[in-house]
């Protein structure tokens, strides 16, 4: 099976943007990273440590990690399949999410909780969640704009 350029471009997309996840969680957990909120009220640049999941919640390691692990499988059997139908979106959004999970699921395996760093509105967030929400309205959304 072969993908075209748009779907490798794709793939290198998510590749970086996982990167550059993985960079700023780093850089936000050296000594020297002072904490003072960088930028604006609602919009900004801020460490912390979420020991819970989406929003959150406050849920065992000892759940989160084992279910983390069968999705992520889940999610492989899909991309795997979707490959052969040659779906560039879907195999996309499969890499945008799969590169999310891992991202935050390595935090969780590190340091027994999720590294954030963008302060939107009330939230903080990273670029790995980022990348799984997008990567789930994208398959939702094309899914329906298919049907």
């Amino acid at each position: 099976m072969r993908l075209n350029v748009k779907t490798w471009g794709g793939f290198g997309a998510v590749a970086l943007l996982g990167i550059v996840d993985r960079a700023l969680k780093m850089l936000v957990e050296q000594p020297r990273f002072d904490n003072s909120p960088i930028g604006w009220r609602y919009f900004g640049f801020e460490q912390f440590h979420n020991p819970g999941i989406a929003f959150g919640l406050p849920i065992p390691l000892w759940i989160v990690l084992p279910a983390t692990a069968v999705l992520l499988c889940g999610l492989f059997v899909w991309i795997r399949h979707s490959s052969s139908s040659h779906r560039t979106t879907h195999l996309i959004a499969g890499a945008a999410i799969l590169v999310g999970a891992l991202s935050n699921a390595l935090d969780r395996l590190t340091y027994g909780y999720t590294i954030d760093y963008i302060r939107l509105i009330n939230g903080i967030i990273n670029i790995a969640d980022i990348l799984v929400i997008a990567g789930l309205a994208t398959f939702i959304f094309s899914k329906k704009h298919h049907s």
